[in-house]
């Protein structure tokens, strides 16, 4: 048999095996795309007679074991499809498992300290950022956070500085940002309420990039998280076929910073371009197509990053006053795991006399971590919830009598 016969005679042989792993491929992107219904149970704790508050532990508690337990499903039938060789690190590199929706089957109080819910979840491994009823469930889940938008735009033949931007109206890349973010079921603060507690000294640090000075604003407007950044245009004359023609190109970057901690949650950058014989409104073409991609770059990661709070545990931020030493502090830190349902870790990140700042990361938000702490006696420890934001939750302690 030549070598042309043999040659042959080996593809024949092969084919039927490339098919298989072909096929076992689309099987693996397939099931990880579609959606799967779970039912699991959650539990909340009783704190304080708060039945209301254990209810939605319970939920929530459930939601993040309905993501792992379709995951879990997920592991085992593609285990099965290949031949029993491990893939779960290939499945949850490739998979983000979130809650598109749910609904409550049943829901009863166990006893004194207990209440539990069973929930029927639809799951689905697949891209949240398109999805309306997912991003719609991830907003309520975080408490409907609120955002505000502050993009210092430089358009051709625009004026520079603060006072510009303050006397203004809304500019292209804040309108255009706003509208694709409320597309996907964001809230936003009024921009009128935000320039009504701007100067010219905060609007410019702001706009240079000083990251608290924009957590405060964002704070006293009531905002969660700010968009802040820079939008630029300006004019080239590129040739196409021999001829000249006017393009207007943008070039845009922001970051969504949490207003609470100062945190910044996710930056992105981005470019457009339109020609246009008017250079004004090239400029502000250009600028819009920008936003079109930034929002896409920010809305995946600000998702991600929520996702991730609801699933895997938030990191919170602790503030503590009224601190009698070290060694009370300590003792605190020690004891809050016990204290605390979820919170899986403790950081001291300062202390300074009678104050001290603590970041814990937990399953849950700051109004379970408020409720776990407020008028506990915590090893002799009298702790009062003086303060709470969406990502924050300030005690003052005292000795117990």
């Amino acid at each position: 048999m030549n070598f042309l016969k043999k040659w042959q005679l080996l593809t024949v042989l092969l084919l039927p095996c490339v098919f298989i792993f072909a096929q076992n491929d689309a099987e693996f992107t397939a099931t990880t795309m579609e959606a799967q219904e779970v039912v699991v149970s959650g539990m909340g704790s009783i704190i304080n007679g708060d039945v209301a508050h254990a209810r939605d532990d319970a939920i929530s508690d459930a939601l993040r074991r309905s993501v792992e337990t379709a995951l879990g499903t997920l592991v085992e039938s593609e285990t099965l499809v290949k031949n029993y060789q491990l893939i779960e690190d290939r499945i949850y590199s490739k998979s983000k498992g979130y809650v598109q929706g749910y609904e409550i089957v049943h829901e009863e109080q166990r006893n004194e300290m207990l209440y539990e819910v069973t929930l029927k979840a639809t799951v689905k491994m697949a891209d949240l950022k398109s999805d309306l009823d997912g991003i719609a469930t991830l907003i309520r889940r975080k408490n409907t956070p609120r955002m505000m938008v502050m993009i210092d735009e430089r358009n051709i033949g625009d004026v520079e500085g603060s006072m510009n931007y303050i006397d203004a109206d809304l500019n292209i890349a804040e309108t255009a940002l706003m509208d694709l973010f409320m597309q996907k079921g964001f809230k936003f603060v009024d921009q009128s309420i935000i320039k009504q507690n701007l100067d010219n000294a905060k609007a410019a640090a702001i706009l240079e990039g000083d990251v608290a000075q924009a957590a405060s604003l964002a704070r006293t407007v009531g905002a969660d998280v700010i968009l802040a950044g820079k939008a630029m245009a300006k004019a080239t004359v590129v040739e196409v076929y021999g001829t000249t023609q006017r393009s207007q190109q943008a070039s845009l970057t922001a970051r969504a910073i949490r207003s609470d901690t100062g945190d910044i949650i996710a930056t992105g950058s981005a470019e457009g371009a339109y020609p246009h014989i008017d250079d004004v409104v090239g400029g502000k073409k250009a600028i819009e197509k920008a936003c079109g991609k930034l929002s896409d770059q920010l809305l995946e990661k600000i998702l991600t990053r929520w996702q991730e709070d609801v699933t895997t545990g938030t990191t919170l931020t602790l503030k503590v006053q009224g601190i009698s030493g070290y060694s009370q502090l300590s003792k605190l830190k020690v004891s809050l795991p016990h204290y605390v349902r979820g919170l899986e870790s403790v950081t001291q990140r300062d202390w300074s006399g009678g104050f001290a700042t603590l970041e814990v990361t937990m399953k849950g938000n700051s109004d379970d971590l408020a409720q776990s702490l407020s008028d506990k006696v915590i090893e002799g420890i009298a702790v009062t919830v003086v303060g709470m934001s969406q990502n924050s939750v300030t005690i003052k302690l005292a000795n117990s009598q």
